[in-house]
Formats: C-alpha cells, sequence, structure tokens
C-alpha cells in the first residue's frame, strides 16, 4: 500500500488501482496521476465567470481543468464531470504546460485559472502549469473546496496569486455525504492561504433551511479576515437535489443582508436580475460596481470603478489590477457553462436508453473537439438544428433506431403545435430568468419556442447580449410592453414573486395586469429533449382556444416512452439528464 498525500483522506492505494478520487494510482511504490498533463477544458475566460469579484477585475485568462474530485456533494454543478472520471478520463487531451501557456500569451490572457473540477486531483499537472505561468508573469488563480492537506498546500503557496473556496457548511450530516471528514481543514487553509498573502474569495451555498448555518460559517470566514468577498450562491436543483432545497431569490436577497450587517462586500450569485451582485462603499453607499448573472455561478461587470477608491475615501479591497475592457466568451465557453453543454449531450443519451459508461470517452472526443463547446451552443438554438445533434448522438452511442424514433416523436408533437397555432395572432412575450428584468437573448432557444408556440418573442428587440441574457431597464421593460411573461425552468423565480417585484417597482404592463406569468417547470424548455413538453404548454397557454391537448397526458406518455417512468412519480429537477431527482 502507498498512502496518497494530497488531500485529507490519506488513502492507501495498492498497486495498480486508485484512491476515492480515482484520478491517482500507485505506481512503483509511487503516487502517480492517471492522466498527466490531460485536459478537458481549455479556453480564454473572464475571472468574474469563475467566479472572483475582488481578483484582477475583468481580467481575460486561461482556464483549464481535467475531471474528478475528493468529494461528492449532492447538487453539484460539475457532477457530471466529478463523478464520473474512469468514463470521461481517456476523453481528454494530452497537452503539455509549454502549450498552454504559449497559448495563455498568444490570447493575451493575464493569467491561467484551474476551475470546473477540484485542483487537488491533478496537482502535479496544476502545479507544472502554474510554476511555468509565474515564470511567464501570468497570475495563478483556482476554484477548490479547500479539502486539501498541507503537503498539497505548501505545494501551492509559492505559485497561487487568489482562490475561490467554495464551503460545504457545518451541518455534521451534509459534511458526511460529501466526504468531509474534518471541516476545521478547510478553515485553517483559508487562514493560512491568507496570512501566506493568497488573495481568498468564499463561496457559501444557500439551501432552504440553513440560513443560520451559512451566517455562523459566513462569522467565522470574517473573523478570520474582513476583507474576504462573500459569495452566496443559490442552491440549484442540480444532479440528485430537488427543488424542495432551492431558496427563491427574494429569500436569499435576505440572507445576503443579514450576513451584510457584520460584513462589507457580499453578493448574491444564480440569480439573475438581483441587485446583491453589485459593489457598494460601505461607508457612504454608492455603487463602485455594477455586475449581472452571467452563466451559472458566474457574473460579468457592467462598470467598474477603476481606482478602486469611492469618493468618499473609502479603498476597495482589491487584488491585481482592473482591466480597462471585459472579454466576452464565446457560446457555452467559460466558468461552469461547459457542464451545462456536456449535461445537455448527456440528457439525449438518458432518453436514448444508454446507461454505459463506455460511452462517454467517444462523445467527449467528438464533442470537445476544437470549438466543440461553441458549436454545440450554436446548434441548440434551433429546433432543426436540434435534430442533428439527436443523430450523431445516437450514431455515437449505437442507439440509431432509438434516436430517429425519439426524432419522430419531436416532429410529430412540434406539427401538432404548429398546425393548431398557424393564423393566429401572436401575444408579444417576454422570456426572463429570476426577476422580470433580466431578459433572455433573443436568439435563445426559449424564444425560438415562443416564436414556434404561435407567440412574439419580444426579448428581440433587446440589442444587448449575456450570458444567457442581460438586465434591461425599467425603459425597455415598458418599451417591450409584453402580454406575457415566461419565467425559465432553469434559474426561475416563483410566478407570485415575479408578480410582487412589478407591482412593487411599479412595472405596470399587460402580463402583470391579467397576471398572464408562466413559470416553467424545470428542463421543459432549454438542456433536455423536454423542451417539447414546454412547447406545448407555451401555445396551450397562449392560444387555449385552439390547443386541445392536455399537457399532463402529453407529460406521461413522453416520461414513459424515454424515462421509463410516469410523470406523477417524478421529483423535478434542473437536470437535464435525469427525469427525476430520486
Amino acid at each position: 500500500m502507498t498512502k496518497c498525500l494530497y488531500c485529507p483522506h490519506h488513502c492507501d492505494i495498492s498497486e495498480g488501482s486508485t484512491g476515492r478520487c480515482a484520478m491517482y494510482s500507485s505506481s512503483n511504490n509511487e503516487i502517480v496521476e492517471r492522466y498527466p498533463d490531460h485536459w478537458l477544458v481549455v479556453t480564454s475566460v473572464s475571472v468574474e465567470t469563475i467566479p472572483f469579484v475582488h481578483g484582477w477585475p475583468k481580467a481575460k485568462a486561461l482556464q483549464i481543468s481535467t475531471v474528478g474530485c475528493n468529494l461528492s456533494c449532492p447538487g453539484c454543478v460539475s457532477e457530471i464531470l466529478a463523478r464520473t472520471p474512469e468514463a470521461i478520463g481517456t476523453g481528454l487531451r494530452k497537452i503539455d504546460a509549454e502549450t498552454l501557456i504559449r497559448q495563455a500569451k498568444e490570447e493575451e490572457c493575464l493569467g491561467i485559472v484551474f476551475c470546473l473540477n477540484e485542483p487537488t486531483v491533478s496537482l502535479p499537472s496544476f502545479l507544472r502549469v502554474a510554476k511555468l505561468a509565474k515564470e511567464k508573469g501570468l497570475f495563478v488563480a483556482c476554484s477548490s473546496n479547500g479539502y486539501f492537506s498541507d503537503y498539497t498546500l505548501n505545494l501551492l503557496l509559492p505559485v497561487l496569486d487568489m482562490v475561490n473556496i467554495g464551503l460545504k457548511g457545518i451541518n455534521p450530516g451534509n459534511l458526511r455525504e460529501c466526504g468531509i471528514v474534518n471541516n476545521r481543514i478547510v478553515m485553517e487553509n483559508i487562514k493560512k492561504l491568507v496570512a501566506a498573502g493568497v488573495h481568498v474569495e468564499v463561496a457559501l451555498m444557500h439551501a432552504t433551511g440553513f440560513d443560520n448555518d451559512l451566517i455562523q460559517q459566513a462569522k467565522e470566514v470574517v473573523s478570520i479576515s474582513d476583507r474576504i468577498p462573500i459569495q452566496i450562491m443559490r442552491c440549484m436543483a442540480f444532479g440528485d437535489l430537488g427543488q424542495e432545497y432551492e431558496p427563491s431569490i427574494p429569500e436569499s436577497e435576505h440572507l445576503c443582508a443579514r450576513i451584510h450587517e457584520f460584513t462589507p462586500h457580499v453578493y448574491l450569485l444564480n440569480s439573475p436580475g438581483t441587485s446583491c451582485l453589485d459593489t457598494t462603499c460601505p461607508d457612504c453607499g454608492r455603487v463602485l460596481a455594477k455586475r449581472e448573472m452571467y452563466g451559472p455561478m458566474g457574473c460579468r461587470p457592467v462598470s467598474f470603478s477603476h481606482t478602486n477608491m469611492c469618493s468618499c475615501g473609502y479603498h476597495l479591497p482589491i487584488a491585481g489590477i482592473v482591466s480597462s475592457e471585459r472579454f466576452e466568451e464565446e457560446g457555452m465557453d467559460g466558468g461552469y457553462r461547459p457542464t451545462r453543454a456536456l449535461e445537455f449531450i448527456q440528457g439525449i443519451v438518458s432518453c436514448l436508453g444508454v446507461d454505459d459508461p463506455s460511452c462517454a470517452p467517444r462523445l467527449w472526443r467528438s464533442f470537445l473537439a476544437e470549438g466543440g463547446i461553441s458549436s454545440i451552443h450554436d446548434r441548440i438554438q434551433k429546433i432543426s438544428s436540434y435534430y442533428g445533434i439527436i443523430d450523431e448522438v445516437a450514431g455515437i452511442v449505437d442507439r440509431k433506431e432509438t434516436g430517429e424514433e425519439l426524432t419522430a416523436v419531436l416532429k410529430e408533437m412540434t406539427a401538432r403545435v404548429t398546425t393548431a397555432v398557424s393564423g393566429a395572432a401572436r401575444p408579444r412575450v417576454l422570456y426572463t430568468m429570476g426577476y422580470p428584468v433580466f431578459s433572455l437573448n433573443g436568439g435563445r432557444f426559449e424564444n425560438h419556442l415562443v416564436e414556434t408556440a404561435g407567440g412574439n418573442p419580444v426579448n428581440r428587440m433587446i440589442p444587448r447580449t449575456g450570458k444567457p441574457g442581460v438586465n434591461i431597464t425599467s425603459e425597455e421593460f415598458y418599451a417591450v410592453n409584453p402580454d406575457w411573461i415566461c419565467i425559465s425552468g432553469l434559474f426561475s423565480l416563483p410566478k407570485d414573486a415575479c408578480l410582487a417585484y412589478c407591482l412593487k417597482n411599479d412595472l405596470i404592463v399587460p402580463a402583470i395586469e391579467k397576471k398572464n406569468i408562466l413559470e416553467m417547470p424545470a428542463s421543459w424548455d432549454f438542456g433536455s429533449p423536454r423542451w417539447i413538453l414546454g412547447l406545448m404548454l407555451l401555445a396551450k397557454s397562449f392560444h387555449p382556444d385552439r390547443c386541445s391537448w392536455d399537457v399532463t397526458s402529453e407529460a406521461d406518455r413522453f416520461y414513459r416512452r424515454f424515462y421509463g417512468v410516469p410523470f406523477e412519480k417524478i421529483h423535478p429537477t434542473r437536470s437535464f439528464i435525469k427525469a427525476s431527482a430520486r
């Protein structure tokens, strides 16, 4: 047996076997990487997508990631990468450190950032890149769970400039489920990182019922340093988590307000349209930076004070320099957005009835080739091109007949919708995520569904674009004047909360006057073949006199055929892969 020293699990690994993370093995009594210098994602990103809010603002960095993790947290946004390293590992690309740094310099990146999975499970590869990056004048950053050993910490300290530590709360049961035996290790690592001059930002997951736990942990972080920005990640029902764990945006904003009572810089993520992403001066209240949501777990600056100083004299605790321009990623590149692209592909595989890990490497090699992530994004914005992806995936996993059946069902149901709404007057429809002032990009799939369902997607009147949309002003909201507001099934908001927000902010349009607000079921409008049910629901809502079908009955037939479960038995999830959380 050889003991692995990289994390507190200290796995005893026999010759040729692996430990908990499945990313190290034992060879000749040495712990070695299974996939040295092999990478899943290599792409230029803005640091706010990682996210960092006070570190090198607006900087462009080269994001690198592998697969695997030393923990197994329920609801992990990167579950598809963390849980199955054996399946995906052989689909990684071998790229040496010199090539990565050369790419970073050629693309005018200011740094290197390891994000998507845990860097501890690929530490030697990361260190080779990090050391060369420092030699070439680049900053080095990563996102981590912080559950690493002193041995690993001492290897990281000479090369690490900033880190985002995702804490897992203080509930003993939750910690055990994640795989954390001693949570004090993480807090001690934060202390040592801060003492060594590393810029630290901390992310806390806000799940329903754990407010007091988060406040207690936030206070402990602040006791280490009140310069550490606190990021509140509103829990999303990914993986095995059900929607009962999701707080609403107003509930998470209330938690932020409570934490803001004892620390100046608190930020709310996964909450489109919130003002709790902005940086305000704790002395005079002036807004120093405005931000909007920019994909899962991420944000982007809309404006940022380049002086790091308020007019009242307050100095904002910033690491590094503020870049003059922000970088805009393509498609589904950047931060945690690639996980949505991979889940999108796996969601089709699930409908094809495939549960064979050997298929995964073939899938990822095909879809993660040059420009693969961006091409997925481009191909999923229209129903017609979606069919082509089904055909391609079905061919890769040897389910051509099932793929043809799925496509035939989708085409037949779509034809019923288009026939029913043909010639009907089109209501003006605003498609939102979270609060009604976050407008989805006009070119997104959801707006294509609206158009197909007999609506007029007024999102296309907004010229700006984001990931997956932008905050709009009250003037723009009035100008689009929607008859209907449709709330995304991914980053959602209860119908009553949407109505209350509009009434409170005097956003009175026909949709509000008539209470025409449609809260889309999870994964019924993007990411999963279940979009066909969202299409039927949209058409039924806009044109009830023309659409005679019963959406629940249609859903039951679809779930039984392609998921093997009756609709009434499902436990809703935001996952693109699973029909039910359990």
